[in-house]
């Protein structure tokens, strides 16, 4: 993905979109920026990565990813012989939405996990909208509904 350009934007809450007119083969755009801030003015963690992830590609990519909720961290002890072994793992994202710089997103809710080619994507208010391949028309992922898991 290439960083947004003096064109500007389809809108000013667009993170990812094509230059209009350019066609399929035109690289895709992503704003970064925006994502960060919007992250940043709802207490939603920011990440970036470089790293393989299989259900995309072979070959390691740049991720950004807006973590809404943490998994917590385990630990299991058990006993070899005489001695005592800790196994304990890190915290991980539990709910997240994913972006590498390809334009794939990968959204894993607390019940369902799905990787989208997107072609578009923005943010309204608490919200990602976005439209891929896959469905009809745009979709919406209200964001608030990652922060705390469903009863």
């Amino acid at each position: 993905m290439e960083p947004p350009t003096f064109r500007g934007k389809p809108s000013d809450s667009h993170v990812i979109w094509r230059r209009s007119g350019a066609g399929a083969d035109a690289s895709k755009r992503f704003d970064e920026k925006h994502l960060r801030r919007w992250c940043s003015a709802r207490g939603v963690d920011f990440e970036t990565d470089k790293r393989v992830d299989h259900d995309r590609s072979d070959q390691p990519r740049e991720q950004y990813r807006c973590v809404f909720a943490w998994s917590d961290a385990e630990s299991e002890s058990f006993d070899m012989g005489d001695d005592e072994w800790e196994i304990a793992t890190q915290e991980t994202p539990e709910t997240f939405v994913e972006i590498d710089d390809a334009g794939e997103v990968r959204f894993k809710s607390w019940d369902d996990e799905f990787v989208l080619d997107v072609e578009e994507l923005w943010l309204d208010g608490d919200a990602f909208v976005f439209r891929a391949a896959e469905f009809d028309g745009a979709k919406r992922l209200d964001a608030r509904k990652l922060k705390t898991r469903p009863e």
